[in-house]
């Protein structure tokens, strides 16, 4: 308000100043005549004062709007809180963008958990994928054990035709091919670790868990090379395979755990009335052991292990196949 009466002051006062002259003043240098002479005169007096007052007002003018920048700015802290806010929406709209659905999990879909709906996951097998409608064979990701603990979601081959009544979730490894076995005499000396594509031994361990069933194939073809054998009347197994944990199993292919044999034994059909396998008759002919492994706590194979094939007429081939599991 003060700085405003100024203003209007120094305003009123400029023109007057411009048109009348103080009593006092004095022309020493120059008779005033007429009315020309006296407005030149004034302006000759008066021009500086109005050039230092025009002057002053700009300055007072710059000030003023200064302080009303100023009062408008908010302070240095609600400044600081204005930007924050801002940068919170910024990361809000970043992760709305990032909680749209992935690759990953393009096949989410609510679990049928005892009669209840629970929160949207990633399906559980293959299994419970065609449950859902999917019905089409392919790669798809699964989570044996829910998003929100345990394994990590992993991808799979989902056989959804074989069977028309559930989805077949299949994993495969690096040894499915027919192998020879040939130059390794000793027990167990020939090693072949196996390695499954795009899950750890944790994730299958968990797809088994989580699965009603599962099997995997496994066939030993033999010239004159014995699964099993005795040497000094001491019992030895050349060949065995071993389970997640590592362990050597010491029955065969589509026979009982802990029986020590393979099929044929089981139901004494093998060659030549061998009480326990076909290749154990270890002759100069191609036989061969085989079948399914269902064990479902000792599933997947990690290891295969052949000897007995350390002459020149002696050979195997073996052949592994995909972990299959069914149901939930």
């Amino acid at each position: 308000m003060k700085l405003c009466g100024v203003l209007l002051l120094v305003l009123v006062a400029v023109p007057a100043l411009c048109q009348f002259p103080p009593d006092n003043w004095e022309f020493p240098d120059r008779r005033i005549e007429n009315n020309e002479d006296l407005r030149e005169v004034q302006c000759r007096h008066t021009c500086k004062d109005v050039k230092a007052l025009k002057r002053r007002m700009r300055e007072m003018e710059s000030r003023v709007l200064a302080l009303e920048d100023a009062a408008q700015a908010p302070p240095t802290g609600l400044l600081k809180m204005l930007q924050l806010e801002g940068r919170i929406r910024e990361l809000e709209q970043l992760l709305l963008k990032s909680n749209k659905p992935s690759k990953l999990q393009e096949v989410v879909k609510p679990r049928k958990d005892h009669g209840t709906t629970a929160d949207t996951h990633v399906s559980a097998s293959c299994a419970e994928l065609k449950d859902n409608g999917y019905t089409e064979s392919g790669t798809y990701t699964i989570d044996p054990d829910d998003l929100d603990y345990g394994v990590e979601p992993f991808q799979v081959f989902c056989d959804m035709t074989s069977d028309n009544d559930t989805g077949i979730t299949v994993v495969g490894h690096d040894s499915e091919e027919r192998m020879l076995v040939n130059g390794w005499e000793t027990a167990g000396s020939y090693e072949k670790d196996i390695s499954y594509y795009g899950a750890s031994m944790e994730q299958i361990a968990a797809l088994i868990k989580a699965s009603k069933s599962c099997r995997q194939f496994l066939k030993y073809e033999c010239f004159s090379s014995a699964i099993h054998g005795r040497i000094l009347d001491l019992d030895v197994t050349y060949a065995s395979w071993e389970s997640r944990q590592g362990e050597k199993m010491d029955y065969w292919a589509g026979a009982s755990p802990g029986s020590g044999k393979c099929a044929c034994g089981e139901t004494g059909t093998c060659d030549k009335a061998n009480p326990r396998c076909n290749c154990d008759v270890n002759d100069k002919r191609w036989r061969a052991d085989e079948g399914y492994l269902t064990d479902k706590a000792t599933l997947p194979v990690s290891r295969l292990n052949f000897g007995d094939t350390g002459h020149e007429w002696e050979q195997g081939y073996h052949t592994l196949g995909k972990l299959e599991c069914t149901g939930y």
